[in-house]
């Protein structure tokens, strides 16, 4: 699959249509140079590209993204701003009755200028194309937005014309599908400077979405949703089985799971649009505070942005130190306890001594009765007239080896599995817990102490020269802040919500697994829901080699490309990729089998790493997509930038798209070696208020 051309038409700094093109030959030149200074729209061109394929999903694909929508107050406010300002203004000045009359009635052909301000789009045709049953020669996606209806829309065009699977299905969905699904597309349209987050993938979250993408790019969804389709087949033969009782209460279990899924999935929708109005919401704050510190004393730029700085930090410590602390709460208790938790020990620990002794001494005096019964009833029928003599004889000598039992009647049974969680719990809060605690609390202190005193500093910025205005902002800053916090409940209520449907929905889905078992299948289905089941059980044989093959070629060509792209010979010794239920974990070990912790790697070797991650994923996949790349060598020493230019920008894909900032992320010397490798050049080139592609010879591209 390739791009044969892209088409911004009034998107933001790019005013009118501006097209691009990306021509090709059979030298095997697959790189493709577009260059601009910073402000010029390099990334306002990526951007255009995810919102033309994933329209409002483009923030799970892109943080940069994701932020500029928070921004913008959310998506809706998010489409109105990315019109071309010239744009904007052309259509602000039309009258309010032709605006209404075209909200109402849509355009004549008199608006076709106001119609060609009005509409932005970003237009993108793909060529070399293998979709099944679909023969074509290209397919031409184009997303538009009306700011004079605030409509967005979204065409898919295969050979020119609409197709009817596209618009079946929903054009996005058929992108998704057949393009490329958006789990995956943030590892072909990455930016080399913040590409190093693949490297820390520290929480939940990081590994669960690193585990999708994994899943998605070998191909293992697929199969996946294949077993969920004959597992779902399997409960509709049940679903019309004659057992009219059993049928009944399946059908009443799946509306019940339906319901909760629609009930699960409106709350997980209704956070998601909360959060959006959380972030502007803050956003916000932000700006009235910034407005507080400005309107108050003369403090230089750099104070105050290094004074905001040390505030950030001290706050994600706080939030860090926090979520430590939730760790020793369920402790807690027994620590705050204090002498009466030891009171408690020791009485624990001599109510089971005295109960151990007590019951070794009942064990051995019941020993003894069994010897001495075992004995007479063995010695005395041979002693004849002397049994009675050899009786007392062996009374006396077992009897003293007896003990006295000992009557103790403990205030706390436990039994041993008991007595030792007990003590492991009890040594861990006077030891290792306390120490550990005493560290938290200290640091804890020593952050609040250090907020405290920065938040004084800020505050000790305002003067008392813009009283009024002050008060305003103030007041403002306060309804907002009251809204946040709104909101923030709200926001729990609901998580909380989405605890309980999720556990109803488990519960449901537990109660239909069991049912399905008890449920007899009519004549007609049980051949079919017997193939179902050989098919699901040769899928999860299936799955489970795949998976298996998978993570084994992964990390061996992970180990290899990392190995090939750093200048350190062997630093990689071995790869093990940890593919869990809620995630998936990469661990890198030295060649003596030491764990390489990748947060104590530099930022350069993050970016190899993750590099090598993109390239080793890209590979496995076999998908064939266009790969974009923003701050292509960022980072990179003259050693690996050399490996980079020659041995991964060739090989990662069959179209590769490099947006570098000439002179400091693409040297003259770095360009030369990359030069038998470019297809085209472009400069994307700034006139006061639009800017527009120019294509330069390659040769000349540092000099026009």
């Amino acid at each position: 699959m390739r791009i044969q051309d892209i088409t911004l038409t009034n998107f933001r700094l790019y005013r009118g249509v501006n097209k691009i093109s990306f021509p090709q030959d059979a030298e095997g030149r697959n790189i493709y140079l577009i260059s601009g200074e910073n402000g010029f729209g390099k990334t306002t061109f990526l951007h255009s590209l995810l919102w033309c394929l994933y329209g409002r999903l483009m923030a799970e694909i892109d943080d940069t993204a994701r932020k500029e929508i928070s921004n913008c107050g959310g998506y809706g406010p998010f489409l109105i701003s990315n019109l071309n300002n010239n744009a904007k203004q052309y259509v602000e000045s039309i009258g309010a009755d032709t605006l209404t009359r075209i909200k109402r009635s849509g355009y004549t052909p008199e608006d076709e200028d106001i119609q060609a301000n009005a509409v932005y789009s970003i237009a993108i045709t793909f060529t070399d194309i293998s979709i099944p049953s679909i023969p074509c020669q290209k397919i031409t996606i184009i997303r538009s937005f009306d700011f004079i209806k605030q409509s967005d829309n979204i065409e898919v065009l295969i050979d020119n014309q609409k197709n009817e699977l596209a618009q079946s299905i929903g054009n996005d969905v058929f992108i998704n599908d057949f393009i490329l699904n958006k789990d995956i597309a943030r590892f072909f349209f990455f930016d080399s400077e913040r590409i190093v987050a693949l490297a820390e993938t520290n929480t939940a979250e990081d590994r669960r979405r690193l585990a999708s993408a994994y899943n998605e790019v070998l191909g293992v969804k697929k199969y996946e949703d294949l077993k969920h389709n004959l597992e779902a087949l399997r409960l509709k033969f049940r679903k019309r089985t004659s057992d009219i009782e059993s049928r009944n209460k399946l059908n009443a279990l799946l509306d019940k799971s339906e319901k909760l899924q629609a009930d699960l999935q409106a709350v997980e929708d209704t956070i998601a649009s909360k959060d959006e109005t959380l972030s502007a919401l803050r956003q916000k704050d932000k700006e009235y505070q910034e407005k507080l510190l400005r309107e108050g004393q003369g403090m230089t730029m750099d104070e105050y942005e290094r004074q905001k700085a040390v505030l950030q930090k001290t706050r994600e410590n706080d939030a860090i130190i926090k979520e430590k602390l939730r760790g020793f709460i369920e402790f807690a208790p027994f620590a705050i306890a204090g002498d009466l938790l030891t009171q408690t020990m020791e009485e624990i620990r001599k109510d089971y001594n005295a109960a151990k002794a007590a019951q070794n001494i009942a064990n051995q005096n019941g020993l003894l009765k069994e010897i001495y019964d075992k004995l007479v009833g063995e010695l005395v029928p041979l002693a004849g007239t002397n049994g009675t003599k050899m009786q007392a004889a062996v009374h006396r000598v077992l009897d003293s080896f007896k003990e006295e039992e000992i009557t103790h009647e403990p205030l706390l049974s436990v039994n041993r599995d008991e007595y030792n969680e007990s003590q492991s719990i009890f040594s861990n809060l006077t030891t290792t817990y306390r120490v550990e605690f005493e560290h938290l609390a200290d640091d804890n202190k020593k952050n609040k102490q250090t907020m405290s005193r920065v938040q004084q500093k800020l505050a000790s910025m305002q003067a008392n020269e813009s009283d009024e205005i002050i008060k305003q902002i103030r007041a403002e800053k306060s309804g907002i802040e009251m809204q946040i916090k709104k909101l923030e409940e709200e926001i729990r209520g609901l998580y909380v919500r989405h605890g309980s449907i999720s556990q109803d929905l488990n519960i449901c889905k537990k109660q239909i697994s069991e049912l399905s078992k008890k449920v007899s299948l009519d004549d007609s289905d049980v051949k079919k829901d017997a193939l179902a089941n050989e098919l699901i059980g040769s899928l999860d044989s299936f799955l489970r080699n795949l998976k298996t093959e998978k993570k084994i070629s992964l990390e061996r060509r992970l180990k290899g490309i990392m190995n090939a792209l750093m200048h350190k010979e062997d630093f990689i010794g071995n790869v093990a990729v940890d593919v869990q239920e809620d995630g998936l974990d990469i661990v890198l070990y030295t060649p003596t089998g030491k764990v390489i912790r990748k947060e104590t790697l530099s930022k350069g070797e993050q970016q190899l790493y993750a590099t090598s991650l993109l390239k080793a994923l890209v590979e496995e996949s076999g998908i064939e997509f266009p790969v974009f790349i923003d701050s292509p060598l960022q980072k990179f020493d003259k050693s690996h930038s050399s490996k980079i230019i020659t041995e991964f920008y060739p090989s990662i894909s069959k179209q590769v798209v490099l947006f570098p900032l000439l002179h400091k992320e693409l040297t003259e010397d770095e360009l030369g070696i990359m030069m038998p490798l470019v297809q085209s050049a472009y400069l994307i080139k700034n006139e006061v208020d639009h800017s527009y592609f120019k294509q330069v010879p390659v040769d000349k591209l540092m000099n026009d």
